[in-house]
């Protein structure tokens, strides 16, 4: 026999499942309203790969490898990639080996990876540009006799020495500071540098390593033939955006300052954006041009390798960042920001090569503008807006700095490295 429910207890149920009904109307609600961003860039990047956002879709499509059109073509090119041997970085070098790139450069700091990367993009080049051909095939890869290890600035040096005396490089069109690391701990700090690894890796050694390059980028002007539009070009990321990351007072950590990994990257990102500008300030008058490029939000093995910070059963968050399609690109697809950076001859030094997008989408040019009163954080500044313009700097604010960030920044580098750049 089924016991009748008292007053209360049929009150109580009812309570409770209200409750539950209200619950899950809640979280259906809000996890609705957090995907409207996505669904709207999805539905924006369809309309971009489309053409039908304004600007034609910059991209490389498989028949327009092997450099057969002009405007994408990669000819006369000597590129150096850090972080060639994957991800973005090893996509970008193997476009532009397959764009009859002179030569391109692979910096990688594991021997092993490296000439497994070069043996990868030989074997594709000659499938797709030789075919029937392959007694004509010469490779324009690059392995050198060196690992490029930029926790170690003894050996950026070595690296660099050794591209003219042992590979044969004469001079470098292109400089592609593309390698990183992500949310690694504050501790052991840089053993050389005793910075924080982050800004170590991702701004402070390439900041040296470009010092070291910049007699083969200058010597490109006084070549017969050669492509004369040198450029330096500076992977930044997403992560640069955020306003509150960047403390030039205390950007090592040891000041009182709160740690967090994800901040620190942030900040290493932030100071790549920031060096693009001082090279472009420097630079641009020599003739080599500065540009940043991010690869929007990009599948690539940096969550997997580098969420350090997240404990052993949370481990699958780093399998739905680095491996979900719904909101992400391929590597390919990521890469074509470096590539049109390089190829585009039209693109005005101290631009921002971005994803159409914000996160995902073909490649456009942002410009550097005053900002505006309704840049939130940002109205003393110039801005650079990396997505539709006013839309989404109104919502997130946009990289801005002040021509003190870039000095500051400048000084504090040269002060570690004992170099300038000038």
């Amino acid at each position: 026999m089924v016991r009748k429910l008292t007053p209360r207890e049929l009150r109580q149920r009812r309570a409770t499942i209200k409750f539950g009904k209200i619950f899950t109307a809640l979280s259906v609600g809000l996890w609705f309203l957090s995907s409207i961003p996505y669904i709207f860039i999805r539905v924006g990047t369809f309309l971009d790969n489309k053409g039908l956002l304004g600007e034609a879709p910059w991209t490389i499509k498989s028949k327009e490898m092997c450099g057969e059109q002009r405007e994408k073509n990669a000819e006369g090119r000597v590129v150096v990639v850090t972080g060639a041997n994957s991800g973005i970085g090893y996509e970008a070098a193997k476009t532009l080996a397959l764009l009859n790139a002179e030569k391109v450069v692979l910096g990688c700091r594991s021997k092993g990876k490296c000439e497994y990367s070069k043996a990868m993009i030989d074997a594709e080049r000659l499938e797709l540009c030789f075919k029937g051909q392959e007694k004509d095939f010469t490779s324009n890869v690059i392995d050198p006799s060196l690992s490029l290890d930029l926790g170690d600035l003894d050996a950026v040096k070595k690296w660099a020495e050794s591209l003219s005396a042992q590979e044969g490089v004469d001079y470098v069109t292109d400089l592609v500071l593309n390698a990183g690391i992500m949310s690694t701990p504050l501790e052991p700090r840089n053993p050389g540098t005793g910075l924080e690894n982050q800004l170590h890796t991702n701004h402070v050694a390439h900041f040296y390593l470009t010092s070291l390059m910049l007699p083969l980028l200058e010597s490109v002007s006084a070549l017969e033939g050669a492509v004369k539009d040198s450029k330096v070009v500076t992977i930044a990321s997403l992560a640069a955006q955020s306003p509150f990351s960047y403390s030039l007072s205390d950007i090592n950590f040891t000041s009182g300052r709160s740690f967090s990994s994800l901040t620190a990257y942030s900040q290493s990102k932030r100071a790549n954006l920031l060096f693009a500008q001082h090279l472009h300030s420097t630079l641009s008058p020599k003739g080599i041009k500065s540009l940043a490029a991010h690869p929007g939000y990009t599948r690539t093995n940096l969550f997997h390798n580098n969420w350090h910070f997240l404990p052993k059963q949370l481990d699958f968050i780093k399998d739905i960042a680095s491996e979900n399609t719904l909101f992400s690109m391929s590597s390919y697809d990521g890469a074509m920001m470096t590539v049109r950076s390089i190829l585009d001859v039209n693109i005005p030094s101290g631009s921002y090569v971005t994803p159409a997008m914000y996160a995902t989408g073909t490649p456009v040019v942002s410009r550097p503008k005053v900002s505006k009163w309704w840049n939130p954080g940002y109205k003393d500044g110039v801005i650079m807006y990396p997505f539709m313009e006013n839309v989404w700097s109104w919502i997130w604010g946009g990289f801005s700095f002040k021509d003190e960030d870039v000095k500051g920044l400048n000084e504090f580098t040269e002060k570690v490295t004992g170099v300038k750049i000038e």
